[in-house]
């Protein structure tokens, strides 16, 4: 791309992750490149065919490159919201994207990983560990769920009966959805989870403190990478429990 794009070109990147903007930036010096986050869940079926699971709509950082797209972003039913604060945004998304590598050890759909309190209970270990690095470095979180996001880990804690109550709209998930990271381990492709737990981890290190849960989630996802190897509820949570008693 850096050699046929014309100079000042805008270029959205909607990986996952916090950092992959500044990746692009360093490939791309010509380009205008902004930060976009893709808050709903998508499933490749088939080559070409790409399939909606869940709701939201697109958002990246208010750049004036961007406006006159914006008509054509609303014609294709994918209206795209610039904002101001796309470091929380990507941080607050990423809270919810420490999902994939659970889902992804699960080998179930989302719907059916997120009714097992056991996943869930993994996933509000994750999101802890998250919030409380995240206060430190002074970054705040923005509500992209009806529950906001510094309620999301108790939300996600509770027994079934009340889960399923209180957290419906948690649940308005297609049947078959699953995590991008799934889709990488079913393809043999090497994952992105160092680009989303990897990410906690890195940001503990920059504070001179640890990650243990997102540190021994991307563990095992990489070991996954080669072994396959997938984990009941019960199981993966005694091995995070240990992981974060060995803090």
């Amino acid at each position: 791309l850096a050699r046929v794009l014309p100079k000042g070109t805008p270029v959205v990147s909607l990986q996952n992750g916090i950092s992959n903007a500044e990746e692009l930036r360093a490939r791309l010096p010509n380009a205008r490149v902004c930060v976009g986050m893709i808050p709903f869940n998508v499933l490749q079926k088939s080559p070409g065919h790409f399939h909606h699971g869940t709701q939201g709509h697109l958002m990246a950082a208010r750049d004036d490159s961007l406006q006159p797209s914006l008509p054509a972003f609303e014609q294709c039913g994918l209206p795209l919201e610039l904002r101001d604060d796309m470091t929380s945004v990507m941080w607050s998304k990423l809270l919810l994207n420490l999902n994939n590598p659970i889902n992804a050890l699960s080998n179930v759909p989302l719907l059916e990983e997120l009714s097992d309190r056991n996943y869930r209970r993994c996933l509000a270990m994750a999101q802890r560990e998250t919030l409380e690095l995240m206060s430190q470095a002074g970054i705040e979180a923005v509500q992209l769920t009806p529950v906001p996001m510094h309620l999301v880990p108790s939300v996600m804690g509770l027994p079934n009966w009340l889960f399923t109550r209180l957290a419906k709209r948690m649940l308005e998930i297609d049947p078959i959805a699953r995590s991008s990271m799934w889709e990488d381990l079913e393809a043999g492709r090497a994952t992105e989870v160092d680009w989303i737990n990897g990410e906690v981890v890195r940001l503990a290190e920059s504070m001179n403190q640890s990650a243990p849960v997102n540190q021994r989630l991307t563990n095992l996802v990489h070991d996954c990478e080669n072994t396959r190897r997938r984990w009941a509820g019960d199981e993966l949570l005694e091995e995070l429990q240990a992981a974060r008693a060995s803090r």
